[in-house]
């Protein structure tokens, strides 16, 4: 669609109906803008307070671990750890966020009883079951960190995406069709004033031809 607008009266249709689209277009980018904004507030807050309970919460199972080290030594929590079995795998799905397709990762809470886990029962104590059992639900805490860091980075792409639309709207095209827009007008006033001119011009003569 060409920018450039001839000072006819039908293409001053053509811009005054992209004009207002345009200015549609700003507005709803706005409103947009101003939602997604609030979302990824909201997505900051959330990954702070559970960044700092995930710091927390990870200190405390390194110390547990500590202590088991302390007790069994720390060849047999390698014996352990290098014969544990893999644990549940993590998922991928499709979370809609105000309009947005966002991959959001899953992972199961399930863990095997003791017996299942792979290590050697006889050789570890009940402190290791534990630790393990606490880093295996901190897996979940991790999984959602990193779904929230996920959710930031597409609502901060997303943003900037509006952001550029927007002020090409804003700064660009709109101010643009305005200006056209009043040179159109002009010139067909100043048309339209020569046009009465010559139609007095042409009643005088065939006037004073009478």
């Amino acid at each position: 669609m060409s920018l450039r607008f001839k000072p006819t009266r039908y293409e001053l249709l053509k811009l005054n109906k992209l004009l207002n689209i345009a200015v549609r277009s700003s507005k709803i980018l706005q409103q947009r803008y101003q939602m997604l904004s609030q979302e990824l507030f909201k997505t900051r807050d959330e990954l702070k307070n559970l960044g700092l309970d995930a710091n927390k919460e990870l200190l405390r199972i390194y110390r547990l671990f500590d202590e088991t080290e302390e007790e069994l030594g720390e060849d047999k929590i390698k014996r352990a750890a290098a014969t544990t079995i893999r644990l549940n795998e993590v998922n991928v799905a499709w979370e809609n966020v105000k309009g947005i397709l966002i991959p959001k990762l899953s992972y199961s809470e399930y863990f095997p009883n003791v017996e299942d886990r792979g290590y050697y029962v006889l050789e570890t104590n009940e402190k290791l079951d534990r630790a393990s059992e606490e880093m295996h639900k901190f897996l979940s805490v991790l999984v959602k960190y990193i779904n929230l860091m996920n959710r930031q980075k597409i609502l901060s792409k997303e943003l900037k995406k509006i952001e550029r639309r927007y002020k090409a709207l804003e700064y660009v095209l709109i101010p643009n069709l305005v200006s056209q827009k009043k040179k159109i007008l002009s010139k067909l006033e100043e048309m339209e004033r020569e046009e009465i001119a010559r139609k007095k011009k042409i009643k005088e003569f065939l006037e004073s031809r009478s």
